[in-house]
């Protein structure tokens, strides 16, 4: 089964756009990143298993995990065995891209079969062609990849809607994406060859759409970062596939606001409060939840 066959399948079961950003902060002045009496393990390892009932993927970011040294690697890999077990979709929110066979060496370390290996990987289009092929050559294996378009951050147009020369960059990036996904349209008539488009440009998430027929689009944005759930789906097809959502800080830390209950249980209520309040979103948007 490839990327697409098991994202729809996962998507129609828990009836769910959303997705698990995987993502232990460090340390701060104010707090611990992983809370009093946890391992890093243990604690991302609870929050992806109370989860993963209303989530259709995770995606754990790299950076938490790399900043933690062999330790932090080490919690990573027990992350992706036990979303493995329960049969949950990992994208590693790695960023990649690079000359060609570094990005090969890349692509083996995440998409291969080894202890780090995911289901897709999130990848930066900025070297060009070469840079993305050995990723798009293990679509042919089942894998996906979702190609930075459109970035959630505040100074994403910095680069991205420079005029390149008659539209913005970023719009040439998604016309590429369409044709390095082209080959690859499968179930549903969608590609495992897709874009992150952030919900805090819900206007360039609407246009992303129509430049990227095929393409899964994921979505960062919503929750910490303040986007809305009505912003988050308009990426999302009249029939609520073709997009997902991630949220991150807003369920592994929705202890902070729910301290009578444990981390796990606190980011299951919240996981199940986004699915509801995304597919609420899509009823009101015209569009039918994914079910």
């Amino acid at each position: 089964m490839d990327l697409i066959e098991k994202l729809i399948a996962a998507q129609r079961a828990k009836r769910s756009l959303a997705v698990l950003g995987v993502d232990p902060q460090l340390d701060s002045k104010t707090a611990p990143g992983v809370p009093s009496g946890y391992t890093l393990a243990r604690f991302c390892c609870e929050i992806v298993e109370a989860c993963a009932p209303y989530v259709a993927a995770i995606k754990p970011q790299l950076a938490f995990f790399e900043a933690r040294g062999l330790a932090g690697m080490r919690a990573f890999a027990e992350v992706l065995a036990l979303a493995r077990r329960l049969g949950l979709i990992t994208i590693a929110d790695a960023k990649r891209g690079d000359i060609g066979t570094t990005s090969a060496a890349y692509a083996e370390a995440f998409l291969g079969d080894g202890d780090f290996a995911c289901d897709a990987i999130t990848v930066n289009p900025y070297l060009g062609s070469d840079a993305l092929a050995p990723f798009v050559a293990r679509v042919r294996s089942g894998r996906g990849l979702f190609v930075l378009v459109k970035t959630s951050n505040p100074s994403s147009g910095e680069f991205q809607d420079l005029a390149a020369p008659d539209r913005p960059l970023w719009e040439a990036v998604a016309a590429r994406v369409r044709g390095w996904g082209g080959d690859f349209v499968g179930a549903a008539g969608l590609s495992p060859v897709g874009a992150v488009v952030g919900a805090t440009w819900p206007e360039h998430a609407a246009r992303a759409r129509e430049l990227m027929p095929h393409a899964v689009i994921l979505v960062p944005g919503y929750g910490a970062q303040g986007a809305s759930a009505a912003n988050a789906v308009v990426a999302a097809r009249p029939d609520g596939l073709g997009a997902i959502v991630n949220a991150s800080r807003s369920l592994m830390y929705a202890f902070a606001k729910r301290p009578e209950l444990k981390p796990g249980d606190s980011a299951a209520a919240a996981a199940t409060a986004m699915r509801d309040e995304l597919n609420a979103a899509l009823t009101a948007a015209g569009k039918t939840p994914p079910g």
